[in-house]
């Protein structure tokens, strides 16, 4: 699984405290809204199968509190997805393998795509409400 990596862990999980005992439902509602643009820019990278059932499988968890800090989930209903995301063998109806399907890569060219620009909002979001609640 692919996550976020945070630089100046310990500063930001002080800060992450602070908001958490004097507005935790805004740190639900951001988690949720960055979760809703990865599911956004990651269905635009999903190329659009017969059924469109790979596009529209996304979902998201609910926000978890872990220890250090809160995480949010994505996971797919397309029982195919890792088929296509990572590749897979042709094989004939008789089981004689004829080549290779190569793989897409979506939810991984997406996290990649995405890591910079996201933790650059949490940071920024982070600090802005920060100070405002630190006033």
């Amino acid at each position: 699984m692919t996550g976020l990596k945070i630089q100046g862990l310990e500063e930001f999980q002080q800060k992450l405290k602070t908001i958490e005992k004097k507005a935790p439902d805004r740190i639900l509602n951001k988690l949720d809204s960055e979760g809703n643009a990865l599911i956004r820019a990651v269905r635009a990278n999903t190329p659009q199968g017969p059924t469109g059932n790979l596009k529209k499988g996304y979902r998201l968890t609910q926000v978890e509190k872990i220890q250090g800090g809160y995480q949010k989930g994505l996971y797919t209903r397309a029982p195919h997805f890792h088929l296509v995301e990572k590749g897979h063998r042709k094989v004939t109806p008789s089981g004689k393998e004829i080549g290779w399907t190569p793989g897409v890569f979506m939810l991984e060219r997406t996290m990649n795509e995405r890591e910079e620009q996201t933790v650059e909002s949490l940071r920024n979001w982070l600090d802005k409400l920060y100070e405002e609640l630190s006033r």
